[in-house]
């Protein structure tokens, strides 16, 4: 079916199970399991930090998280001394421990998400603990989650885990957090094993998160081709994009037209195609807001737009008129002055005003 054909039927009607499923819903809560199945990361995690003259761990832990006494966390995480006398020079890189995060998807469980994030369902506890939730009640569609930190403590003579849930967690209480994780039949840690201790309370600076950007950044330059590879990977999603427009599958459309968008480095005959098929699809769900920002990319990325009124159904004029108000408007507002030269000479007084 051809895209003016689908334009044309698309938003005058759909299966009676997704008109019921809207109807039953509201669509605020469609919308927002549709952009759900898109979820995506959001915060780095871990990142590298590149030591530079006189700085300390101490410095850096002041620097990251703006706690001093935080050392102990680059101790942990670098598999340092941990009896304070590691030494550490410019140029060493360390790895500055940070919290993950992700949005959840429609269907998820605390414990599907443990064991995709933390190895294992069994840890479904700490996860949902970590995010003021309760195991047993899945979180809402499109709810950004804290993923823990997984730190390594070798124990040492005569320790507890009381011992150490109070020097990593701040609170011995939460010791039962150290037993479940790493499964153990007691209190008694020997020396020599290795415990696993999940952060929560990792708070970066600002400047821990223009660094972490900045190592980000590093990473995907230095990964090469990533771009291409997203590329195919959305080449080969968009006849599957066109056949849950075509059978009306507006949710599901939704979902994967924004999870393409959202992987980034798409070409522009790849966004003009996502773009007015998401057209289509918000356009059914009565979104009109949505409808016109996604037939706005597609009027952005085509050199000549195919939607003539005769044969595109008047949900998608109408979007798309609202479309082109927006562009003009884009177009016809005034670029911001640039800031004034500092090396610019002041301007010569008038003779009036030099009297």
């Amino acid at each position: 079916m051809s895209d003016a054909a689908l334009s044309r039927r698309a938003p005058r009607g759909s299966p009676p199970t997704s008109f019921a499923r809207l109807t039953r819903l509201g669509l605020r809560s469609v919308l927002l399991a549709a952009l759900a199945l898109a979820a995506r990361p959001g915060d780095a995690r871990a990142f590298t930090h590149v030591v530079r003259k006189g700085e300390t761990l101490a410095s850096i832990a002041k620097d990251m998280y703006g706690r001093a006494d935080f050392e102990f966390v680059l101790v942990g995480a670098n598999s340092l001394d941990a009896k304070g006398g590691t030494f550490i020079s410019a140029g060493m890189r360390l790895e500055i421990p940070a919290l993950g995060h992700e949005r959840t998807a429609l269907g998820d469980t605390w414990p599907a998400l443990s064991d995709r994030f933390l190895g294992s369902p069994d840890r479904a506890n700490i996860l949902a603990h970590a995010n003021g939730a309760k195991p047993w009640t899945p979180p809402e569609p499109g709810t950004e989650i804290a993923i823990p930190y997984v730190l390594r403590h070798v124990g040492s003579e005569g320790e507890t885990v009381f011992d150490v849930a109070q020097r990593y967690l701040g609170d011995k209480m939460l010791a039962w957090q150290l037993v479940l994780f790493n499964d153990l039949p007691g209190n008694d840690i020997r020396r020599g094993q290795a415990v696993l201790i999940p952060l929560t309370e990792l708070p970066l600076s600002d400047r821990a998160k223009a660094e972490a950007e900045q190592a980000l950044a590093l990473s995907q330059h230095e990964s090469g081709g990533g771009a291409r590879a997203r590329q195919k990977v959305i080449e080969a999603k968009l006849p599957e994009l066109h056949t849950l427009v075509r059978d009306g599958r507006w949710i599901e459309s939704v979902g994967l037209g924004e999870q393409l968008l959202g992987m980034g480095d798409a070409t522009r005959p790849q966004r003009a195609r996502i773009g007015k098929l998401l057209t289509v699809a918000y356009a059914a769900l009565d979104a009109r807001g949505a409808a016109a920002q996604a037939c706005r990319l597609y009027l952005e990325n085509v050199t000549v737009a195919h939607l003539e009124p005769a044969i595109t159904s008047p949900k998608v004029v109408e979007a798309c008129e609202h479309a082109r108000v927006l562009l003009r408007a884009a177009a016809s507002a005034p670029a911001p002055s640039p800031p004034p030269s500092a090396s610019a000479a002041p301007a010569a007084p008038s003779q009036s005003a030099s009297r």
